[in-house]
């Protein structure tokens, strides 16, 4: 497959593909008089990046997840390390949608007599 018909196939831009070759985390292709040239299998990995970015990896996390042997190792790693990160996430949304909806029904006159804007209003 030609690097087009693989774009529109994973549904990722050629210049996406073309820079995952250049950072490591898809193979070079072979070449055929000088045009990429892919085999069926590189969708899939198209799909296993998707996925993971989509998952909140950063394309370093890509990599070392695609060169993990056996792949349950980098998948339950990295997992260990996001979710923390993912946890504090949730809590910080939950605050702020507590704020919003206390904002909802603000009736304040003026802003610097507000409790929303206390300086522990959005702590945590």
């Amino acid at each position: 497959m030609t690097i087009g018909q693989v774009a529109a196939l994973a549904g990722v831009r050629a210049s996406a593909i073309r820079y995952y070759e250049q950072i490591g985390v898809l193979p070079a292709p072979e070449r055929v008089r000088g045009q990429r040239r892919y085999s069926a299998d590189v969708l899939q990995r198209l799909a296993v990046i998707g996925v993971a970015r989509r998952a909140g990896f950063a394309l370093a996390e890509v990599a070392e997840l695609l060169g993990a042997t056996p792949a349950h190792e980098g998948v339950r790693a990295l997992a260990e390390r996001k979710l923390p990160a993912i946890d504090a996430l949730i809590q910080r949304a939950g605050a702020v949608r507590a704020w919003l909806e206390a904002a909802r029904t603000c009736d304040c006159a003026t802003l610097d007599v507000c409790g929303l804007f206390d300086e522990r209003a959005l702590a945590g």
